[in-house]
């Protein structure tokens, strides 16, 4: 207990970057708040140009969850009161077999997933570079052994992976648009 209480104490002394690192919530640029108008946000409908449906719905409502939670953008379904747009479209979704038993049966699968993404400053229209345009997602599941689920199951566990990693993007790119840091 006093190691503990001693090792909290010695990272709060020493200016630890777990504790002050930017951007947080709101994000700050050098110390200094980014105003609510370069916060706000409009998520534009995720498009599905895959032959599994519903995805695209399901993934549109995940990211507007994980942009919330995380607090940095400030969304709005008013697309004309958005500084920034963010667009989305599934380009490719796969099922592959992974472990078959002995008469050709799959027992295990894995999904696969890429999505492209890009963020759009509204009023010019000039799109904001990210590290990826596309962001893959990968996840095995079995309706047989193991932690058993379905299909369906298994595309939330992997669309609920691919808002974060959607939200985390978008969020790093506009940040380092504001900041003039090159990412």
């Amino acid at each position: 207990m006093k190691s503990g209480f001693v090792f909290l104490l010695s990272l709060l002394v020493s200016g630890c970057a777990f504790f002050s690192k930017e951007p947080g919530r709101p994000p700050k640029i050098d110390g200094v708040p980014v105003p609510d108008s370069k916060r706000l946000i409009y998520i534009q409908n995720v498009r599905n140009n895959t032959y599994s449906p519903g995805m695209h719905t399901r993934l549109t409502q995940m990211i507007m969850e994980e942009i919330d939670r995380r607090g940095r953008f400030i969304t709005t379904r008013e697309k004309t009161l958005a500084k920034y747009r963010l667009y989305a479209e599934i380009v490719h979704y796969q099922q592959v077999g992974d472990l078959m038993d002995l008469a050709d049966q799959q027992i295990t699968s894995e999904l696969f997933v890429v999505t492209r993404v890009e963020i759009i400053e509204a009023e010019t229209g000039v799109k904001i570079p990210m590290e990826r345009s596309e962001i893959p997602g990968r996840v095995h599941f079995s309706t047989q052994i193991g932690f058993r689920e379905s299909e369906l199951e298994a595309q939330n566990r992997l669309l609920r992976v691919m808002a974060l990693r959607i939200a985390e993007e978008a969020e790093r790119a506009w940040y380092y648009s504001l900041s003039g840091v090159l990412n």
